[in-house]
């Protein structure tokens, strides 16, 4: 009896999750709500991103990520990288006219990740 006593209070501090249920429709409708302006801004960013950035160079470029007001842009390191630093500039301008609620205020350059497949 005192055994039982023992592991019942032992145990009983212990974390028990509320039962609940929801259904995953409104789950996954919840998250988008939630996110729906951060994905508008990503939205823009890729809509706009072949009319940005100068045809010869979307071979060798892509989109990486975007932290707070900067994107990042990943590009084959070499040549390319220097051609990418030398346009940064204007291809930020054209972003902002093209996707001005985007609020993307400056261009980081990484080299291209070789191993990952393109998204």
């Amino acid at each position: 009896m005192d055994e039982e006593k023992r592991l019942r209070g032992a145990s009983s501090w212990q974390y028990q999750p509320k039962k609940t249920s929801s259904r995953l429709g409104q789950e996954i409708a919840s998250y988008l709500n939630h996110r729906d302006r951060v994905f508008e801004k990503n939205a823009a960013i890729v809509d706009v991103w072949h009319d940005v950035v100068p045809t010869f160079m979307q071979a060798y470029c892509r989109l990486d990520k975007r932290t707070g007001n900067t994107l990042y842009i990943q590009v084959v390191p070499g040549p390319y990288m220097h051609q990418m630093q030398a346009q940064a500039g204007e291809i930020l301008e054209k972003l902002k006219q093209a996707a001005p609620r985007c609020g993307i205020q400056k261009i980081r350059l990484i080299p291209m990740q070789q191993n990952h497949e393109e998204l």
